[in-house]
């Protein structure tokens, strides 16, 4: 496969929660009095989580972010404080976790919102509000998920509007930031096939890219390497770096990559009970006949293959899937 020349930067912008156009006032986070004052600022926006959902709209023209004015919600730190996203130049975005009694409240005032899973519901939402909730998505699951400290297990206070945790024990004192797991995702090719797995916990005729997390002492070369090899038994003869995505699914952050196989031997394993290698011709096949479903849109497992399937003269891949999914609604007994 030649090597595009686009830059990485340039790659990785292409994919989905990428767009986060904020300047994230990193120097403003300790300023108490300036993260006071804001969030009183009528301009100011909150992002509201329950239960790590985000509020949402569907819209003629695709899924809307419902953003909260500081009057649409006159106790926003019930649960913890107000976390702050940054700006986007016009005003500042803050993160707010909501109680179920403050959901009710905030939903009879936007009766056609409602509290979704951002993963599939971002495929129809412009590229700068996905972003957007899935910071604050990323930073809600870090918070909730780290209330007591590690090492005493007293209560963590967060600090520095969101993005610190230090130890409620002066003896302890411990200061914690977010957490990121990060993981390599790959489409392994031979010649004019690439190979897609299914995972033994995925749902009948589901493929996708290989993937696996990034272990300690591990280059992310070799967590690809190891993990090709211990999810399908296929030796690699080269490997090249694409473009990242931030996926807060729940914490991970997904390093994306090509890696031509030494030849087009697979097995598979206690979690890949199914390897296939396809060529473009077979692929659209399997995928009209319904025969192959593949991962949604918005992650970056569709964006490696659809960007193999159009060099390889495969065409749009997204409306390949769109066409097929036309097809199946046209016959749903079939």
């Amino acid at each position: 496969m030649k090597a595009s020349g686009t830059d990485h930067l340039t790659r990785s912008k292409r994919n989905r929660f990428t767009s986060v156009r904020l300047n994230r006032e990193v120097e403003l986070r300790d300023d108490s009095q300036w993260v006071s004052d804001t969030l009183k600022n009528p301009k100011t926006r909150l992002v509201p989580l329950w239960r790590s959902r985000s509020l949402l709209e569907r819209g003629d023209d695709g899924t809307i972010a419902i953003y909260l004015s500081p009057d649409d919600l006159p106790e926003p730190d019930r649960i913890q404080p107000p976390t702050l996203l940054g700006s986007d130049g016009e005003r500042e975005y803050f993160a707010v976790s909501v109680t179920d009694g403050q959901k009710d409240i905030i939903l009879e005032k936007f009766p056609a919102a409602k509290f979704a899973d951002l993963r599939r519901a971002s495929i129809y939402m412009a590229a700068k509000h996905a972003g957007i909730l899935a910071y604050a998505k990323a930073l809600h699951y870090w918070q909730h998920r780290h209330a007591f400290c590690g090492v005493c297990g007293s209560q963590n206070l967060l600090r520095s509007a969101g993005h610190r945790m230090v130890c409620s024990n002066e003896e302890c004192a411990r200061e914690s930031y977010p957490r990121i797991d990060p993981a390599i995702i790959v489409l392994v090719t031979h010649k004019n096939s690439c190979l897609l797995g299914r995972n033994v916990k995925w749902p009948p005729k589901q493929f996708s890219t290989l993937a696996g997390f990034v272990e300690p002492g591990e280059s992310l070369e070799d967590a690809v390497v190891r993990e090709v090899y211990e999810e399908v038994q296929v030796q690699l003869a080269s490997i090249r770096y694409v473009s990242s995505q931030p996926w807060p699914f729940p914490a991970s952050a997904m390093c994306g990559f090509y890696a031509e196989a030494v030849n087009l031997e697979c097995g598979s394993s206690g979690e890949v009970d199914e390897a296939r290698w396809f060529t473009v011709e077979a692929l659209t096949q399997a995928v009209l006949a319904d025969e192959v479903r593949l991962s949604p849109p918005v992650s970056i497992a569709f964006r490696l293959l659809a960007d193999w399937f159009r060099k390889n003269g495969g065409g749009d891949l997204e409306e390949l899937v769109r066409k097929q999914r036309a097809m199946k609604i046209a016959a749903p007994n079939c």
